[in-house]
């Protein structure tokens, strides 16, 4: 299934974004394929995405190390959030810029078609999304907020490693200020789909049906 934030949807897999990010295709194929990667890599929602101007990305004729998100554009709107860029964030930006020609500083970073300066809308972004998903299979309990989701899973999956190491370090809190949530509560949502224990739990039942398994 499809959609903006769908309450049941999962993130990707390692072997899902791989494929993704090939299966972007077309002329705007160098644009797509950032909205994708930043999507990923740096939890945005799209909204917050489309709102993405050259000089929100670069300074001094370089991109970032850090993108910020004005809080006029967050969602709920009470606070901007700031987020470190992976150097596969960056190069995706930079390409997008060299795409565009190396744009005004007030250009849109994924700018529409056409002279205007305008981004593309939500729904076109959601489409190249849904298009490339369809393309490489993704299909069972995605939507285009899978993406943010897969952010919060590798998140709390690395804080979980750390903590195997020794760290201290309070996974959950790490994925909820990772995701810019003034409320942990909404944190929840994001990690509910990790059920692997309950899953077992049902294989295990499934074991009664076999006689003579514990024999």
């Amino acid at each position: 299934m499809f959609g903006g934030v769908v309450p049941g949807c999962r993130p990707l897999s390692h072997e899902e974004v791989a494929g993704a990010v090939g299966a972007f295709s077309g002329r705007y194929v160098v644009r797509n394929r950032c909205l994708f990667i930043l999507g990923i890599l740096a939890g945005f929602r799209i909204r917050e995405m489309l709102s993405l101007r050259v000089a929100d990305v670069t300074a001094r004729g370089k991109v970032r190390l850090t993108v910020r998100v004005a809080r006029r554009h967050m969602k709920g709107k009470q606070e901007s959030r700031v987020v470190y860029l992976a150097p596969e964030a960056r190069r995706a930006i930079l390409d997008q810029i060299r795409e565009l020609g190396y744009p005004a500083p007030d250009s849109f970073l994924f700018r529409a078609q056409g002279d205007e300066n305008k981004a593309i809308s939500y729904t076109q972004a959601r489409r190249v999304l849904q298009d490339a998903f369809g393309r490489c299979g993704i299909a069972e309990d995605v939507a285009t907020h899978s993406m943010r989701k897969t952010f919060a899973n590798e998140t709390y999956e690395f804080m979980l490693a750390q903590v195997a190491e020794g760290r201290g370090v309070d996974p959950f809190m790490e994925v909820s200020q990772a995701l810019g949530h003034k409320d942990p509560k909404s944190t929840t949502h994001y990690l509910s789909f990790r059920d692997e224990s309950r899953r077992a739990a049902i294989r295990h039942m499934g074991r009664m049906l076999h006689a003579d398994v514990d024999r």
